[in-house]
This record gives structure tokens, sequence and C-alpha cells, in this order.
């Protein structure tokens, strides 16, 4: 929730104090904290703020889950919670409903006692994040849409991309990547500290106003320590001419730039837009901003349909064909369509690859295309020739972590990669999402928590995937099992939980608290294993879960029968979804790997041949060509 997230201060009302920075609520009288779900707290601070105001129900949804879609009822459930620890009653003394309308806090607040501070995540990021901005250095952000018309809001960031794109070819100038200027749009945050967050000395902002197919584009050069405007340019054009438009307004920036920094940045922008056709060009901006903006769930097939009308217009419009690529990808990894879809992305990733064989996006997208089918060598070249086109780009590091490092077992370079992500963009989630996971992973069990708070921070849903299993990983291996079981609960599908798996889950963490117990909990296991449906078994998150728990239970047998089921899935599809191999490489799972069968399973899955090629993962050496643990 952004704005909840964006400020500090202190709220007094109705004999309660509610600190945002501090994320407490406590009895005025005697400062005793009150208990609240990290969601009902956010949802107190929204109404608090907005005391007074009659609240839609779909206006607290957008407020309280940003990024995700949930039912009303969710909505229900923690407004009756944050009454109950309200002592709220019948629900009007505080917390008012408006049949058919939504919610009105009620009761006076006191005005912010407190300076606005970085909320406890955002003071986390800068200090672990932030480094000294070179000299030499721009962040430009998202340029604000001033059009009547909502459907032509996504000039406004596609003007700012190709600016980055444009300056990102001058030597010497420092530009971080879309995915981390971006991620601050619509966030509270001073400028000053997102530069500290980038790194950089200076910030490009502007605002885009469009009428018909006139465009009037204006933007600033902000030195980022001092708040000043360095330099300030509108332009008039038409819409056809904003190829020429983003040309000259790079010039311009750069001109700046020689002016305010010196002759250490180059004086010219060498670059052939994207395109030649502006209908085209409008169109590959509007599914962009469908995609990225609005949620690629909902509007992925539409986007895919825009793109498609552009490249009838521009059929060698590298990035488009790119683009495709990457929403067939997401929708395949999102269960939403099968390996079938692959086919269509590496078609289209071949193609931007032969228009383009520089386009960083089109190097990344075929390494994990690669790592689906677990040519893992391949893949590895890949993202090594993504991140040397782009090093500035933050989710090919994430991405190679994902495809090829955590599943070769490579843990440690994954910890690296997924930590210059973070630093190159740590106001998205996830960056901390990735970063949490494999901090856990290597048992650095209370940097992984951070992490993964500062994703829940940044708008992420706690019961979002793979929050409750970070969540539930880290406190079972912090020895709070009773805890680790009930975090894990929303991650379980519904259909298996209606079959008796809460009961199962929360017998299994029992077990790794009370060895005594293991006995019952592997007959639960297997009871619900064996009435439950097999293709559900076999995906995501239920092989990880169910392969890590026999091991913990001691019934290697039984793990490695899902191992098979794994491997027998790969060789009639020649797709592995590479996510269920991370967590092989968990210490706890080391009488897993120990097993004889273990090497029949790598090397079916080609991991043998990646590290005779590449080398062991951590903690291993080959031996003859034969994995062997290090003593």
């Amino acid at each position: 929730m952004d704005e909840s997230r964006g400020a500090g201060g202190t709220y007094e009302f109705a004999g309660f104090r509610l600190q945002a920075a501090q994320r407490r609520l406590a009895r005025a009288a005697d400062d005793q904290a009150v208990e609240l779900t990290p969601k009902a707290f956010d949802a107190l601070l929204y109404l608090v703020r907005h005391a007074g105001e009659l609240l839609d129900k779909n206006t607290l949804l957008r407020a309280l889950w940003p990024n995700v879609v949930v039912e009303e009822n969710s909505l229900n459930q923690v407004i009756s919670a944050l009454r109950r620890a309200l002592n709220d009653g019948g629900g009007q003394r505080l917390i008012a409903t408006v049949p058919g309308r939504g919610y009105q806090f009620v009761v006076p607040v006191a005005p912010d006692t407190e300076p606005s501070e970085a909320p406890v995540a955002a003071v986390a990021q800068r200090q672990a994040a932030a480094t000294p901005a070179s000299p030499a250095s721009i962040a430009v952000l998202p340029f604000a849409s001033l059009s009547s018309d909502p459907e032509k809001d996504f000039f406004g960031e596609g003007i700012a991309e190709e600016l980055i794109h444009l300056l990102a070819r001058v030597p010497g100038l420092k530009v971080p990547a879309r995915t981390s200027s971006f991620a601050y749009k619509g966030r509270k945050v001073d400028a000053r500290d997102i530069a500290r967050d980038l790194g950089v000395g200076m910030l490009l902002e502007g605002s885009v106003r469009s009428a018909g197919d006139r465009i009037r584009v204006t933007a600033q050069l902000i030195e980022a320590e001092s708040g000043f405007h360095v330099w300030s340019q509108t332009y008039d054009r038409q819409f056809a001419d904003v190829f020429e438009l983003q040309d000259e307004l790079a010039a311009s920036i750069v001109q700046a730039l020689r002016l305010n920094l010196g002759d250490g940045v180059a004086a010219t922008i060498q670059a052939a837009p994207p395109t030649r056709d502006v209908d085209a060009y409008r169109m590959y901006l509007q599914a962009r901003s469908l995609w990225i903006g609005l949620g690629f769930v909902e509007h992925g097939a539409t986007a895919i349909e825009l793109l498609q009308r552009c490249l009838s217009l521009d059929p060698n419009f590298a990035r488009a064909h790119a683009q495709i690529a990457t929403i067939y990808m997401f929708q395949f990894n999102l269960g939403m369509r099968g390996p079938e879809v692959l086919r269509e992305a590496q078609r289209e990733v071949d193609q931007a690859l032969e228009l383009d064989p520089e386009l960083a996006d089109a190097h990344a997208l075929l390494g994990a295309l690669r790592g689906t089918r677990c040519e893992w060598a391949a893949a590895d070249a890949s993202f090594r020739r993504a991140l040397a086109l782009d090093p500035a780009e933050p989710l090919t590091r994430n991405q190679y972590a994902l495809w090829v490092l955590g599943p070769t077992g490579k843990m440690q370079r994954a910890v690296r990669e997924s930590e210059h992500c973070y630093r190159l963009a740590p106001a998205v989630a996830s960056s901390s999402i990735n970063l949490g996971g494999y901090l856990s992973m290597v048992g650095q069990q209370q940097q992984a928590l951070k992490h993964t708070r500062i994703a829940i921070d940044l708008g992420y849903g706690e019961q979002q995937p793979p929050i409750p299993l970070f969540l539930a990983q880290i406190a079972r291996a912090q020895g709070r099992h009773a805890e680790g079981a009930e975090a894990m609960l929303p991650i379980i599908p519904a259909s298996l939980r209606s079959q008796g798996a809460d009961d199962v889950v929360r017998q299994v963490f029992a077990a790794c608290a009370e060895p005594s117990r293991a006995e019952s909990a592997l007959t639960a296991l297997r009871a619900l294993c064996q009435k439950a449906d097999a293709k559900l078994l076999d995906t995501w998150p239920m092989t990880v879960l169910t392969l890590n728990w026999f091991v913990l239970l001691g019934a290697i047998d039984d793990a490695y029968r899902i191992a098979d089921r794994l491997v027998d899935r790969f060789r009639s599809t020649r797709v592995s979804n590479s996510i269920n191999l991370p967590p092989i490489w968990l210490a706890e799972m080391r009488e897993f790997r120990r097993d004889p069968r273990f090497e029949k399973f790598a090397t079916e899955l080609g991991l043998l041949d990646f590290w005779s090629a590449c080398g062991p993962p951590d903690g291993y050496e080959l031996r003859d060509g034969r994995l062997s643990e290090l003593t």
C-alpha cells in the first residue's frame, strides 16, 4: 500500500496512538501495544489518513492489495479483525459501514505530531543499497501524463523509457534501467532519497500532455543533492515526430549534463529508433503499459493482440517480438498456458535476435527458455551475454539466479546476483523477494526475513506466492515450528486444504521440532498424497513441498518417487519448470543428495553435463566425472 508506506507520523484517536514508521498501535493511556496483522495495520493507517472520507470498497481493495486481485471477502475479514482489535463492538463507533457504499473512519484524528520520515523498510533499503553517486549519472523517472484521455497515459512512460535507451548509449554516463527508476512511480519518495537509492547525481523528470495528434513534453533536469533545477525545456510536436523529439530531447539533456558535469560526458548520441512506423510504436507503448502497469494476468491477451497488430505494421520491430515472448514466458510460469507456448516464445525470441543481435532482453529470454529445457550451459551463456549488453538491468540478474544458478546449485553466486539486483533496484519488490529466498537457502535467516519483510512493505501480498513459503522456511529454520506451519498454509491449494492438508502441514512441522512424532506425520502425509489429485501434486509448490517434507521425515524412497515423476515429465515434454530445483540444495536436503540415486537424477536433468563444463555446485567437486561432497 504505497500511501501508507510512504511517510511516517503519529496519529491519536479514541484513546489510541498509531505510529506509522514503527508500524505500531498502542493504547495512549499506558502505551500498551495492540496486536494487529500487517494487513489490518495497513487498513487502519489508510482509514486514519482519510478520516471522515467515505471510502468505497474498490478504493480500499486497490490501496491494500495494489498488485493482487482479491475478493471483497478479504477486505471484510480485515475490517472485522480491525474492529475486534479496536473494541469497536458493532462497528459504528470508529469504523462505520455505509451500506452499499463502503467504510468511513468517523472519530476525530489528531494531526500528525512527528516529522515525516521514511518507513522502516525504506530506511533499511537505503542503508543496505545506497552507493555513492557517480558524478556522470542520471536517473530518468516516468513522465507524468497530463492528458484528459486515460488511454494515452502510456505516452509519458514510453518517452521516458526511450530516453533511458538513448542516454544509456552515452559513453561514461551511468543510467539506471527502467526497472530501477520506474519503481518509484506513484510513491511519495523524496527525490534525494531516490537519487541515493540509485546512486545518481541527476534526476530527469517531466510531463506529457496530448491532444489529438499533438503532444507537449516538458522535461526538467534536477541536481539530486540540492534539489535545484539546472535545466528545463518544453517541446510542442506532432506525435508523428516523436522519434525526432526523443533524439532532440536526449541531445539537450546531454548538453545540459556537459555544462554541469564537464566534458566527461560525450557530446552526441547515435541510435536508430526502434521502429520507423509511428502507429506501430504507439501500439507497442500501449501494450507495454497494459502489461506492465495494469497486470499481465488480466491484460496479457490484450497486450499480445496489440503487439501482433503492431508487427503487422512493422514486422521488423525487434522489441515487439521480444515483448510477446516475455508475455508467453510469464503465462507458462504462472500455469496459464502449457509447454506449447514456449515454442511460440522461442520463435519470437529467434526473430527478435535475428533483427537485433544486441537486444539484451531477448538474450535474457533465450536464457530462460534454455533453462526450461535444462540446457544449462547454453542458458548460462545467454544470460552472460544479456548482462554484458545491459549490465544496468536488474531483473536479468534475478532471472539468471532463477533459471541457472539456483537450479544448478551455485547458491553463493545466486545470492551475489540477487544482491546486485537489489542494489540496482531497491524499490522493486521482486528484488527483495529473490534475495530473501536465496539468503534463506544458504542459512542467513535473519537477513532473509528482513528482505522478505521489505518486499511486503513495498506492496507484495503477505499471502502471495512465494512469500508464505519463505516465511515458513525461515520460521522453521529459526525453531518457530508452529508459526512456520501457519505461515505455510496460504500457499497450499484450496482443494488439498479441504482434504485435510492443514493438519498434515502442522504435523510435519511439529515432527521437525519433536522427531518422535515423525512416524505419525509420515503416515498422514502419505495418506494425503494417495487421495490427492496426482496432477496437482506434480505442480509447484506441491512438488517442492512434498519432496522436502518426505526428506525431513526420513522417507527418502518417497522423496525419490516424486523426483522420478519430475524426471519422467521432463523426458516426455522436454520442459522442466526450474523453480522446482533450487530447494534440493537446502542443507536439510543433504540426505537426498547423498543417496546413490541422486547422480542419475542429476544426469537426467542435464546437471552433470553442466557441472563438467562450468564447475560443480557449491560444496562439491567432480572426481572422474562423478559428483563428490567436499569434506
